[in-house]
């Protein structure tokens, strides 16, 4: 490619807590060119891009914008040197103008002499930035609250090609995270068309999007990130569908590995059907099964819904329409104590933030779902809290000093299976895990595979949102697909006939 490199990163790394979510990415991006990035959820994309806006500093490795060393402390700095970012959470500011919004900190601007803001001036600039950027048809004095999420996210290109504008770069690069991930054909349209201009004009875009086609037709090159390594990269010319799932999914992990041998066939006995069930805004009509001592994994990108559909499962979030029997009766879930009192317990994703109490005992947070059991009378037993800790400490090799430890001072991988013999002890039917091995080790990852598999041993149904599509197919009995809220295919996973991970991921894009 003749244009100049305009970007460029060398060997970037990222740990946090010892755990490598960045490892030694290189990347180059050229003027006028849309760059495509990939890869399944936690592969790295979102952890470079934070990088490359100054939100945290790599540990290890070098970034270059037009030849120089680049090492913004925050996206101010990225700004005055022609980096920006639409972020798939949108930023705007929902009760100013679109105008505010677009100079928002930029409002000194528009002073004279230390009158008040002209928002007359404001708002004819804003009106030439949006003209700029393609849609002169928003109004500059409309609040952002009346306005849709398509056009909010013109805005918000609007307001970041403000942000670039002042600085001195000649191309300017723009970071787009998931921004079709809302729209609609025709909004998605409109955003590429827009897109397509600023390359023509000589800027360069990143486009992270787990919609394969979207990136097929928008990009001229494509980098593939998996397991936080670049593992490749392609001229989209070259690529296909086909070969994207390819790169993406890699080589499985061996089957010995995720105790696959351990794998029971669950028991005819339906624990839980949900049938018909809806979120608006997340998820619609969703029907499956659960059978008892079944491990059910879904699998589905960031806004596939899956996430959403556990926590209404759960009892976190409402559902609009359809049912949940569990054991046959309909329920529902006003709060996850009401479901785990009727027998279903979630192990969440943020397990520092949800999944334990930092400052309270390993015994002490083992037991906090089943303080009935552990009463004496009207109070609650130390020593039968103490006990118990010490009962699953040792039944599960929880590496601490004792049930009084601090559980703070666990590692993670030690934390989870606190959280897991809380789950245990509570005796209850149905567990939820959402992503289970999330920041744990290679080693603590074995056990809590292994840990699983005894579980569902012991009759207990098991729903798995999976770290990795590795991970979930290894697993589950059975595969559920969700893509945009739907679901797209189930497969069964048998333990001698595994699908493999492509013919899912098509699935999934």
């Amino acid at each position: 490619m003749g244009e100049p490199v305009i970007f460029s990163c060398k060997n970037i790394s990222k740990e946090f807590s010892g755990m490598r979510a960045l490892d030694q990415v290189d990347m180059e991006i050229h003027a006028g060119e849309i760059v495509g990035l990939i890869g399944e959820n936690g592969a790295g994309k979102s952890t470079l891009l934070k990088i490359i806006m100054g939100f945290q500093p790599a540990t290890s490795g070098e970034m270059y914008r037009n030849q120089k060393r680049y090492a913004p402390s925050g996206t101010s700095e990225a700004n005055r040197q022609g980096v920006g970012m639409v972020y798939q959470e949108q930023s705007l500011i929902a009760n100013l103008t679109v105008g505010q919004n677009i100079f928002f900190g930029f409002e000194k601007n528009f002073r004279r002499l230390g009158a008040a803001v002209s928002f007359k001036e404001m708002n004819r600039q804003a009106r030439l930035i949006l003209t700029e950027v393609g849609t002169p048809g928003i109004a500059p004095e409309k609040k952002v609250s009346d306005l849709n999420f398509a056009t909010r996210q013109m805005v918000e290109i609007a307001k970041v090609f403000q942000s670039v504008r002042l600085s001195s770069a000649e191309h300017y690069l723009i970071l787009l995270d998931e921004p079709t991930s809302l729209l609609n054909e025709a909004e998605i349209r409109l955003l590429f068309q827009q897109v397509k201009k600023l390359k023509a004009e000589g800027h360069s875009i990143i486009f992270v999007s787990h919609r394969l086609d979207e990136v097929l037709e928008l990009t001229d090159r494509i980098y593939v990130f998996k397991d936080g390594k670049s593992v490749g990269h392609t001229r989209t010319r070259d690529a296909d569908e086909g070969v994207l799932y390819e790169m993406m999914v890699g080589r499985s992990t061996s089957g010995e590995y995720f105790k696959i041998n351990d794998q029971r066939d669950p028991g005819e006995k339906v624990i839980l059907e949900v049938e018909h069930l809806s979120m608006r805004g997340a998820f619609k009509d969703v029907t499956f099964k659960l059978h008892e001592g079944e491990a059910l994994g879904i699998c589905g990108v960031v806004g596939s819904g899956k996430e959403e559909l556990c926590s209404a499962i759960a009892g976190d979030d409402k559902i609009t329409e359809g049912v949940i029997r569990l054991n046959g009766k309909i329920q529902k879930f006003h709060s996850p104590a009401d479901a785990l009192k009727k027998g279903i317990l979630t192990v969440p994703k943020e397990r520092r933030v949800e999944g334990i109490i930092g400052i309270r005992s390993v015994g002490e947070n083992i037991s906090i779902s089943s303080l009935k059991k552990l009463k004496k009378g009207f109070y609650l037993s130390p020593k039968r809290i103490r006990e118990t800790g010490n009962y699953w400490i040792d039944k599960l090799a929880i590496k601490c000093t004792g049930a009084d430890a601090v559980i703070q001072s666990l590692s993670g991988g030690n934390a989870q299976k606190v959280v897991f013999a809380r789950a245990l002890q509570s005796t209850c039917g149905i567990l939820l895990l959402n992503h289970p091995t999330r920041g744990v080790d290679v080693g603590a990852k074995e056990e809590i595979y292994s840990l699983i598999r005894k579980i569902t041993a012991q009759g207990i149904s098991v729903i798995v949102l999976g770290d990795t599509l590795d991970e979930c197919i290894a697993l589950s009995n059975r595969v559920l697909v969700m893509k945009d809220g739907l679901v797209t295919a189930c497969m069964d996973a048998p333990k001698n006939k595994k699908p493999d991970q492509v013919s899912i991921a098509q699935y999934m894009m």
